[in-house]
């Protein structure tokens, strides 16, 4: 009987110290929650997940776009989408740390009469680029045009302007 009553206790024992090492473990294990703040921290980055398509065809996604970026979302038919690119050219100096990619739904042919009409084809900081409508949706909502994002390097967003804003006043961010 002797022998039962040992196995009893160390199968007891045994059990207590399978406890206390399982919790222990779990106790120094990083939380989700903490391993998850961790990582974005060390991640940021503003930039949508957006798919988009160059005029020469490029397939690009937005949030790999390296450098100062500016997304311009517009409709090349908008009066003041087309205000806002003639200002642009007018004072495209000071936007030459950046790289412009005027996005829209509309085919690359009429974004390349849009570029050619406000003489934004010849900038080589300035890309037209193409992407669903859905797409423009799921990541800005729905928003006025033209809506100008401004990105820095660091892939920050620094300000955005939804409608048509004073070129002096998105001059100011960059």
């Amino acid at each position: 009987m002797p022998s039962i009553l040992h196995n009893i206790k160390c199968n007891y024992t045994m059990r207590w110290y399978f406890l206390i090492v399982l919790l222990a473990a779990i106790a120094c294990t990083p939380s989700k929650r903490e391993a998850d703040t961790t990582s974005t921290v060390a991640a940021i980055n503003d930039l949508p997940t957006l798919p988009i398509t160059l005029t020469d065809s490029t397939r690009l996604n937005v949030r790999e776009l390296p450098g100062n970026t500016i997304l311009i979302l517009y409709l090349s038919d908008c009066d003041h989408c087309q205000r806002e690119a003639e200002s642009i050219k007018e004072k495209i100096k000071a936007f030459k740390s950046y790289t412009i990619y005027f996005i829209s739904h509309e085919p690359a042919d009429v974004q390349l009469k849009f570029a050619e009409k406000y003489g934004l084809t010849s900038e080589p900081n300035v890309k037209f680029a193409r992407t669903t409508f859905s797409m423009i949706v799921s990541n800005f909502g729905a928003i006025a045009t033209p809506s100008v994002y401004i990105y820095s390097s660091e892939k920050r967003l620094v300000k955005q302007f939804n409608g048509e804003t004073n070129i002096e006043e998105i001059i100011k961010f960059l």
